[in-house]
């Protein structure tokens, strides 16, 4: 009967190891497969964080050139106030260009009003004693 027990103790001890090596595998397997799917994780992110850093250094050249060109735009304008101030003809600086100025300048006429003479009046003017308040009393409201 000795010997039956260690055959039952063996087999169980196999039938305990197999899942338990079974187990272990799973997990090696699941480790495995987790460090690919944290790899290509990784890899994406580092991509897009190329190309938010290429994207914001394209941006930012923009705007340096944004900056130089309202700087240079800055300059002229101040440079023809200062022009303008010491013209010895005494011009003011345009509101609308030296182009539109020009143009308006040269359509611009006074449109003078003519006073138009009748030669009735209006019919509800009582001055004239024609119209609705004439101004008589021959009709009276009962």
């Amino acid at each position: 009967m000795d010997w039956l027990i260690g055959i039952l103790l063996l087999l169980v001890g196999g039938i305990i190891g197999y899942f338990v090596a079974k187990f272990v595998n799973e997990r090696k397997l699941l480790t495995k497969a987790d460090a690919a799917s944290e790899q290509t994780a990784k890899e994406l992110m580092i991509q897009q964080a190329n190309n938010h850093i290429q994207e914001s250094k394209q941006i930012a050249q923009q705007l340096v050139q944004q900056a130089q060109t309202l700087n240079e735009q800055i300059n002229a304008y101040e440079q023809l106030i200062i022009n303008m101030n010491t013209a010895e003809d005494g011009t003011s600086l345009s509101y609308f260009g030296e182009h539109a100025a020009a143009y308006l300048r040269h359509n611009s006429t006074k449109q003078s009003r003519d006073k138009a003479v009748t030669e009735f009046q209006p019919l509800d003017f009582a001055s004239q004693g024609s119209g609705l308040f004439s101004g008589t009393e021959e009709k009276k409201a009962k």
